[in-house]
Order: C-alpha cells, then sequence, then structure tokens
C-alpha cells in the first residue's frame, strides 16, 4: 500500500511556496541622501557600480541652475566632490569600478579619472553637442550627440578608438544610449516623434538591436531604459500623461518588468521616481521628488534579506513535500508484484 499526494496538491503547495519566496526576494531597503553642496535645487543620481559607489550632482536651483556640485558616493556612505574641467555645470552622468566618471562638458562627452579629464573625439565630422551617459569595466562609453546637419541625436558606443551610431528605427529622431555592461549590452531608449519614447537593447559583439516591450500600463507616455548589469537585470521609469514616473526593474531574459518605487515618494497624485542604475548585486540607485519640499533626493536600495521564518518556509515546505508523497512500503502479495 502506499500514500500519494495528486499532482494538483503537489503543485498548489510548490507554487504557494514559490510565491512566498519570490515575495520575500522583492522587497527593498531604501536609503535617501542629499548630494553636497549648494543643494536647493535637488539632487541627482545617476548610476552606481559594482562596489556601490554612485555618481550623480546637486543643484543650485532647480529652475535656473548656474552650479552643479558632481559627486560620488563612496560605498561607505560618505561624499566626494568631484571638480569636472573647473565647469560649474558640467555633469557626472555614469561611473564603472575604477571610480572612472563620464558626462558632460562645455558640449562635450568626457570620461574623468580621479583629476585625469578626457574630451572624446566628435562622434562624426558633423557632430555637436556631445554627451557621455554610461561607461563598463573595459572603458567602452556609451551616449549621444547631435547632428548638425540632419538636426536628429544618434546615440553612440565608443570603444576607445572608434564609435559606432546607434540607431534602432531608421526613423528614429532621438536615440539615448544611457548603459553598457561588461558584456556589450546596451539599453537607452528612441523617439520618432519627439514625445513618445521606447526602450532599446543593443548587443555591441553581435552588432544586433531588440525593441523592448514598453510596460502594460493606463496612460503611458514614455519609457526610458537608464541602467543594465551583467545579469540581464535593467532599470528606468515609464512616465503617464500627467507627468508621474514610477521606476521599473527589467529582466532582459524573459522580458518582465517589476514596478519600484521609493517609498518616501507621494503614494497618490503627482509622483515621481527614477531607478537610474544597477549592479550586479542588485543594488539599484537613484532619485525621486519628496512630496513635502518638492525636491529631489537621492536614494539606494537593496534586496532585504527574507525573514528567517521565510527563509525556513522553503526547505521545510520541501521536506513536508517529499514526505507527503514518499512511498510507504508494506507486505505486498506476489500478484501485486506481478501486476505493478
Amino acid at each position: 500500500m502506499q500514500t500519494r499526494l495528486f499532482p494538483a496538491a503537489q503543485l498548489a503547495i510548490l507554487a504557494l511556496l514559490t510565491a512566498s519566496f519570490a515575495k520575500s526576494a522583492s522587497i527593498y531597503n531604501f536609503n535617501s541622501f542629499d548630494g553636497p553642496g549648494l543643494n536647493a535645487g535637488g539632487t541627482t543620481v545617476d548610476g552606481i557600480n559594482n562596489n556601490g559607489a554612485i555618481v550623480g550632482f546637486s543643484s543650485n536651483n532647480a529652475a535656473n541652475p548656474s552650479l552643479f556640485t558632481n559627486f560620488i558616493r563612496n560605498p561607505n556612505g560618505t561624499l566626494t566632490t568631484v571638480n569636472i574641467n573647473n565647469d560649474p555645470v558640467a555633469m557626472a552622468n555614469g561611473i564603472n569600478n575604477a571610480n572612472t566618471i563620464v558626462g558632460t562638458s562645455n558640449n562635450q562627452a568626457f570620461a574623468q579619472t580621479g583629476s585625469v579629464f578626457t574630451t572624446l573625439p566628435p562622434a562624426n565630422t558633423t557632430s555637436i553637442n556631445q554627451v557621455a551617459f554610461g561607461i563598463n569595466d573595459h572603458s567602452v562609453i556609451v551616449g549621444q550627440f547631435t547632428d548638425g546637419v540632419t538636426d536628429t541625436q544618434p546615440g553612440f558606443v565608443y570603444n576607445g578608438s572608434a564609435f559606432q551610431i546607434l540607431d534602432p528605427l531608421a526613423n528614429a529622431s532621438v536615440v539615448n544610449a544611457q548603459s553598457v555592461n561588461n558584456e556589450g549590452e546596451v539599453v537607452g531608449f528612441y523617439s520618432t516623434d519627439g514625445v513618445h519614447q521606447h526602450g532599446f537593447l543593443f548587443n555591441d559583439v553581435s552588432d544586433t538591436y531588440q525593441l523592448l516591450a514598453d510596460p502594460n500600463v493606463a496612460n503611458l507616455q514614455l519609457t526610458q531604459f537608464l541602467g543594465i548589469n551583467d545579469d540581464g537585470q535593467a532599470v528606468g521609469y515609464y512616465q503617464t500623461n500627467d507627468g508621474s514616473q514610477h521606476g521599473f526593474i527589467y529582466n532582459i531574459n524573459s522580458n518582465t518588468y517589476s514596478f519600484l518605487d521609493d517609498p518616501n515618494a507621494a503614494k497618490s497624485g503627482f509622483s515621481i521616481t527614477q531607478i537610474t542604475g544597477i549592479n550586479d548585486s542588485g543594488e539599484i540607485a537613484g532619485f525621486y521628488v519628496d512630496p513635502t519640499t518638492g525636491l529631489q533626493r537621492g536614494f539606494d536600495a537593496t534586496a532585504a534579506t527574507p525573514e528567517p521564518a521565510t527563509l525556513l518556509l522553503l526547505p521545510a515546505g520541501f521536506i513536508a513535500l517529499l514526505f507527503l508523497t514518499r512511498r510507504t512500503v508494506a507486505p505486498r502479495r506476489r500478484a501485486d508484484i506481478l501486476a505493478s
């Protein structure tokens, strides 16, 4: 004689255990911070490296800024200000593991390691207003430029010696290449009408594009992909018609969205959260608008450690499942043996 659990019941238990574990893994601990210097205009966070260092800048005025204080937020939480070419409105947009930052200064894309400042060459002979957004650990840089002849804004990948111009659609007038991981995968967004924006993935190794589906949300106006790690996790935000912006984490492999706002952002009505970077540990960074002050504040967030009871639930559940499905052996008649 044997005791069995019907397959439907087995699946139900497995689904319950998996859902409980997945739910616990999706909880993040958020930490808010403000940038250094004159920050009456708020804090913008633009990226995070695999060491947990975050790059961004403070603004002295939200409406008409005349001074950006660029910074690196170190893994221990301290802030280091960065002087970029003595330019008061230079912007740091990306960072790699060597703490090389990239951005824009005097309408030129740059890379800076320590105090060594280097401008990128023009992407083509008609390039103007060039900006770098991201850099990986192989010093591959991605960004955007304005073409002075076509009046379009193509994206680019720069490997240190040559540019590749990015154009996921032939009729795209704006292409922003925002981030590149160490596998050569580039994420960004494009627009064909100057208003609505959509995500794309470019593989620098295979030289192929993938147009990323917009999230299925009501009143969607645009989607921006802003960061990607080496595990195929991308981050960004979507904007609705009222101007509200909501963060997301996107799985490149399964083409699925998870939506995540800073808990200190407005819970209803107009609300702003942008997730601008993610590292290989799954740590995310970005900024939100404080509904009380109306100012941008930076954040970093890490996946919360599940409660001990949750950690015990999964293995205990499998043990229970094995117990319920094990065979209970009893003395068998020869007829039973021959029939089995």
